[in-house]
């Protein structure tokens, strides 16, 4: 299952038109890591990224796609600082930071069973019938 890693400034400036172009993209599950309310460079951008993913999630349930495709955690340093540390193993006896890595695995294993109790996005198969369906009247305006 590949996952596909974005980096922003600031979570507080992901758009929601982004979260939505990665479902309509064939995600099945967007989940976004952010710096601490506590520790935000942006003062309040941690909540304005919780603020507009409670938004995203509210147009997921009402297009029947559900809110639980969709999911924020929260660690210490910056985000790209907090997940460059557990690129390595996080059990590894040299990190020094246990703590972190231990926050890192949990949201790691957390993220793993959620996309595993998921069923395939649904828009993804709607958007390959419907370029099949393209491909199939492209043909038949060839063949006239």
């Amino acid at each position: 299952m590949p996952v596909e890693e974005i980096f922003v400034p600031c979570a507080g400036r992901l758009q929601p038109e982004l979260v939505l172009k990665a479902f309509e993209s064939g995600s099945s599950f967007v989940c976004m890591i952010a710096c601490q309310d506590d520790n935000c460079h942006a003062v309040e951008g941690c909540l304005r990224a919780r603020r507009r993913l409670d938004y995203v999630r509210g147009l997921l349930e009402q297009i029947g796609l559900g809110g639980d495709r969709l999911a924020m955690f929260q660690l210490p340093g910056s985000a790209q600082e907090d997940m460059a540390a557990g690129e390595n193993n996080p059990l590894q006896s040299h990190v020094s930071d246990a703590a972190l890595h231990q926050q890192i695995r949990t949201i790691c294993d957390a993220v793993t069973a959620k996309v595993s109790a998921l069923s395939p996005n649904p828009l993804y198969k709607h958007q390959e019938i419907a370029e099949e369906i393209s491909a199939v009247e492209e043909t038949d305006d060839n063949e006239d």
